[in-house]
C-alpha cells in the first residue's frame, strides 16, 4: 500500500511539473470547416447539377483550403485566401449560376466568412488601428516623450 501512495505522489508531482501544451489557434479550424463547407455545400443545397458550381467549388477547395490551413503562420496566405473569399463571393455572378437562389446565398455567406476569417488573420484590422493615434498637441516637438506635471 506503501509503494502506492508513493507512486501517485511521484505521478501527481510529474503531472504538475509537465509543461502546458500550446492552445491552437482556432482561426485554422475555422478556415477548414468554411472549406469543408465549400466542399460539400453544392450537394447539401441541391445545386451539384450545375457544372459551373461544382467546378468552382473543386478549384476552390484544392486551390485555396491547403493555404486557409497555413494563413495562420504565413501573412500572404491570408491574403491570398482572402481573395479566394472574394472570388468565392463574386463567382455566381461571373459563372452564370446567380439564378439559383441557394447558390448564391451560400456563396455570399461562406465568402463573407472567409473574408473576415482571412482578414483577421492577415492582421488588416490591427494595421487600421495602428494607424490611428491619437492627435498631438499643436506645437508639440515629434519624437520627444511626454511630460506629466504633478499638482502638489
Amino acid at each position: 500500500m506503501k509503494t502506492l501512495r508513493t507512486r501517485m505522489k511521484t505521478l501527481r508531482t510529474r503531472m504538475k511539473t509537465l509543461p502546458a501544451l500550446p492552445v491552437p489557434d482556432r482561426r485554422q479550424i475555422a478556415g477548414g470547416a468554411v472549406f469543408l463547407w465549400v466542399a460539400l455545400s453544392p450537394w447539401v443545397w441541391g445545386f451539384a447539377d450545375n457544372h459551373a458550381a461544382v467546378a468552382n467549388h473543386v478549384a476552390l477547395v484544392f486551390g485555396f483550403a491547403p493555404l486557409a490551413l497555413i494563413m495562420v503562420n504565413l501573412r500572404p496566405a491570408a491574403f491570398v485566401t482572402l481573395l479566394g473569399g472574394l472570388w468565392l463571393i463574386a463567382s455566381p455572378w461571373l459563372l452564370g449560376y446567380a439564378t439559383d437562389h441557394a447558390a448564391w446565398l451560400n456563396e455570399l455567406v461562406s465568402g463573407t466568412a472567409l473574408v473576415v476569417l482571412s482578414a483577421n488573420a492577415a492582421g488588416v484590422g490591427s494595421l487600421r488601428r495602428a494607424r490611428r493615434r491619437p492627435p498631438r498637441p499643436a506645437g508639440a516637438p515629434t519624437g520627444v516623450a511626454k511630460t506629466v506635471r504633478t499638482s502638489a
